[in-house]
């Protein structure tokens, strides 16, 4: 099966670095992209994560795509790939979580804990520092006042969207710092800023 010649059109202006042809592509098939990742992940969040992650590569790897293949199966190759991916790293997200549950101190560690907690609060919050101005004040917004990332739009005049991959990049920042510091973290992390 062929891919109608507008999409042939469309993804070679999209090779040259054409904005306007991005937005028809993602116009064309976000939706199905959406819906395909939330028939298997059966989480919107995810899915729409996974929307982001498809759509982001199309635009970093632009310049490989082939015009002449069928664009819809190529689409569809990374939107699978990335699902299997998110798949496998919630396995292995389980797999930490059963760890640190099972290493978990008993209760009567609670001043240890409390130590500890409190070492994660000060990591975290320097960590959050770090980051860029813009990012920052938007995490906080999204962890503090716990606003959606619509309500920050509105609130710092920007686009949903932006506010989304502003919150996508700190949170990415901060697991990976985080993830340096043991089991701990980890839990730390999915518990107060995911």
């Amino acid at each position: 099966m062929t891919q109608p010649l507008d999409d042939k059109a469309i993804v070679g202006m999209l090779k040259k670095g054409d904005p306007l042809s991005f937005d028809k592509i993602f116009k064309r098939y976000n939706k199905k992209v959406y819906y395909f990742a939330l028939s298997y992940l059966r989480n919107k969040e995810e899915a729409e994560d996974i929307v982001q992650e498809v759509f982001l590569n199309l635009w970093r790897f632009r310049v490989q795509i082939n015009e002449y293949m069928d664009f819809s199966r190529y689409l569809f190759k990374i939107t699978y790939n990335l699902t299997c991916k998110k798949f496998r790293k919630q396995e292995s997200d389980k797999r930490v979580l059963e760890e640190v549950l099972k290493n978990m101190p008993s209760e009567d560690d609670a001043t240890k804990i409390e130590i500890e907690y409190n070492g994660l609060v000060e990591t975290t919050n320097n960590l959050i520092g770090k980051l860029p101005s813009r990012m920052k004040s938007i995490l906080i917004l999204s962890i503090e006042e716990h606003l959606s990332p619509e309500e920050i739009a509105s609130k710092l005049s920007i686009s949903r969207k932006t506010v989304e991959n502003y919150l996508a990049s700190a949170r990415s920042s901060l697991r990976k710092s985080l993830s340096e510091g043991g089991v701990l973290s980890v839990l730390f992390f999915w518990l107060f800023i995911r």
